[in-house]
């Protein structure tokens, strides 16, 4: 199974929206993680966490959000993604184009929905 067959279209934002708006956003699409956009690219991610790390404070995403994400492509192994979702502790990952434009978002909870509904999926 490939990424592009679990990932779904992407909930994006902006650099300077408010932490207020991204929670509103976030528990509006039942989600934890968002993709942060600058100038049509993926420049970050905001998680859950980092809002509870910054409650109350007055900040826009990009002074909380991670810049040091990860990403896969649409034509990655589903496998290749689950790992890294794994071994770096995070819920989401931007799928990219080959010219590492989004396309779509990948969530752990995706990938485990399917895994309920199929145990063998995983398997090569």
């Amino acid at each position: 199974m490939l990424v592009e067959d679990l990932m779904r279209k992407p909930i994006i934002i902006e650099r300077d929206m408010s932490l207020t708006e991204v929670a509103k956003l976030m528990t509006k699409h039942s989600l934890n993680s968002l993709i942060v956009f600058l100038e049509k690219k993926v420049c970050g991610v905001v998680s859950a966490r980092d809002l509870i790390a910054h409650f109350g404070e007055q900040k826009k995403v990009s002074e909380v959000m991670n810049k040091k994400f990860v990403s896969v492509k649409s034509g990655d192994k589903i496998q290749k993604a689950f790992e890294i979702l794994r071994e770096k502790e995070v819920s989401l990952i931007p799928v990219l184009d080959k010219t590492d434009s989004i396309v779509g978002a990948l969530y752990i909870k995706d990938i485990l929905n399917e895994a309920c509904e199929n145990e063998d999926f995983l398997i090569d």
